[in-house]
């Protein structure tokens, strides 16, 4: 296995638990979509939406990159 395939699989794990660790979204209430960008080549490795309210909270820990395109 070569270096990048390695890091792109522990970049993929640590996304899969940040994401499993996220508030559920009951698709009716306002929502913010969050994106998982792997920093280096601008691919992105994931998106989800959370309830607003749950983003609020965690606003420290989130941090906003730029407009979705």
């Amino acid at each position: 296995m070569n270096a990048e395939r390695e890091r792109l699989q522990l970049l993929r794990a640590k996304v899969e638990r940040i994401v499993a660790d996220l508030p559920a979204w009951d698709g009716e209430s306002p929502a913010v979509l969050v994106s998982f960008t792997d920093p280096v080549t601008q691919m992105r490795l994931t998106h989800c939406f959370v309830p607003a309210v749950a983003a609020r909270q965690a606003r420290p820990r989130l941090r906003l990159v730029g407009e979705a395109s």
